[in-house]
């Protein structure tokens, strides 16, 4: 686990390590990862999300097919769901990727939610999705106990659906017209283990709307 220290702010400082330690509730210290991305010598961390990040991480969203907000979405999710956000980061500071995500719902419906996972086009196939996601749903099992973790995607964005299925997401429900341009949209879900029965995931026989989706 490697020695450390409080830092004034209240996080983790490794000492003579490369794992950084983060504040999470409950004082609870969740790891965070560093890694050495495959066919590299290169070092990768993934850390918490912050402030200066999000000048810095437009090169990530280059993609058609990610999803972009305004900054004070941003900075919401920063505020209310720090331990949801986080950043991959390679030598010389260069973004890589980043999630972002958040936790809520009640009862048998509380949950992960990923709102964006996306990595930088020439970061791709050195499986940095794979990790973000890993990290996503840890804290939302280990640490806030939910039920299950989910996540949209375009109906037609088939590698990312093959991608997330890959990581044990199924198709819970389809959702119609859910993104801009008349776009049907997936629900994928991933039980958790305190979802012992996997009811979470048992697939809706019906196709929903978007005002169907309010979690009670």
């Amino acid at each position: 686990m490697g020695h450390h220290r409080a830092c004034k702010n209240g996080l983790w400082k490794p000492i003579g390590v490369t794992i950084s330690y983060l504040a999470v509730p409950f004082n609870v210290s969740f790891r965070a990862r560093s890694f050495f991305v495959p066919n590299s010598r290169k070092m990768t961390t993934i850390r918490r999300f912050c402030c200066n990040d999000l000048l810095r991480f437009t090169s990530v969203n280059l993609d058609h097919l990610t999803e972009t907000f305004n900054m004070s979405f941003y900075m919401t999710y920063l505020a209310r769901w720090p331990d949801y956000f986080h950043v991959a980061e390679g030598p010389g500071n260069r973004i890589m990727g980043y999630i972002m995500g958040k936790v809520e719902g009640q009862g048998e419906s509380w949950h992960g939610h990923v709102t964006a996972v996306t990595v930088s086009p020439e970061y791709r196939r050195q499986q940095l999705a794979k990790k973000l996601m890993n990290l996503l749903e840890d804290i939302s099992d280990k640490i806030d106990k939910a039920y299950f973790v989910d996540l949209f995607v375009r109906a037609s964005n088939t590698p990312a659906i093959k991608m997330y299925e890959k990581l044990g997401y199924v198709i819970y429900r389809r959702v119609l017209r859910y993104y801009s341009g008349e776009e049907d949209g997936l629900d994928m879900r991933k039980a958790l283990s305190r979802d012992v029965e996997k009811k979470s995931i048992i697939p809706l026989k019906r196709p929903v709307t978007p005002d169907e989706l309010e979690y009670d």
